[in-house]
């Protein structure tokens, strides 16, 4: 074999083993995504309570600041104004429909209401007053070694011509968070709930 046709079989078997080696496909790696849900914990906790007698009311919306809006991802403030979104541990649904869940549960509880409705209200639904949410906050706080769960909110009540009867800001007392992201949903779904006690109190009696 002449040294330009060896020449030519070495440069065919390297060309063939660099194809070969850039068929090899990496191995997939799990998803290290870990997904979180806010619940009632008087539901968790079996202390649901049948229907009773009290105010219809139909629940607005949640209202939601953009940052929290455009992102599921967990997010987390500090003193210097800063988020932190934590794209690895995020809100399994959209932020305001699990709050408005949570609400609805808890608010339906409340001795003053006999049920909480939601967007769509039918045609024939009779509501005795109409409440809109603003969350100002819903997410974890970090200063230096101190980590805490804060979730507070604007709340307007209205009666069924849209007249303005209550208004006001629920801020739920802030508890020591542990940094892990299952404690800020378990700490953020009881501080709604505490939420949903003071608008409550609120509702004028019809």
């Amino acid at each position: 074999m002449s040294f330009p046709r060896i020449a030519f079989s070495l440069l065919g078997s390297a060309i063939l083993i660099g194809f070969s080696a850039c068929q090899i496909v990496p191995e997939a790696q799990p998803d290290p995504t870990r997904f979180f849900v806010l619940e009632d914990p008087g539901i968790i906790a079996g202390q649901a309570t049948s229907p009773r007698t009290g105010a219809t009311i139909g629940l607005l919306g949640i209202r939601l600041p953009v940052y929290l809006g455009d992102s599921r991802a967990i997010a987390i403030s500090s003193p210097q104004q800063e988020i932190e979104f934590r794209d690895f541990e995020r809100w399994a649904e959209p932020l305001d429909e699990g709050i408005e869940r949570v609400l609805q549960s808890a608010l339906g509880r409340a001795p003053n209401v006999a049920r909480v409705l939601t967007l769509p209200f039918g045609a024939e639904t009779t509501r005795g007053f109409d409440l809109q949410i603003n969350v100002i906050d819903c997410e974890g706080f970090v200063a230096g070694e101190n980590k805490s769960a804060r979730f507070s909110c604007e709340y307007s009540i209205m009666d069924p011509a849209g007249e303005l009867v209550a208004h006001g800001i629920s801020q739920a007392t802030p508890e020591t968070w542990s940094g892990t992201p299952g404690d800020l949903a378990r700490l953020l779904s009881a501080a709604i709930v505490e939420g949903a006690a003071t608008i409550a109190e609120a509702i004028p009696a019809e």
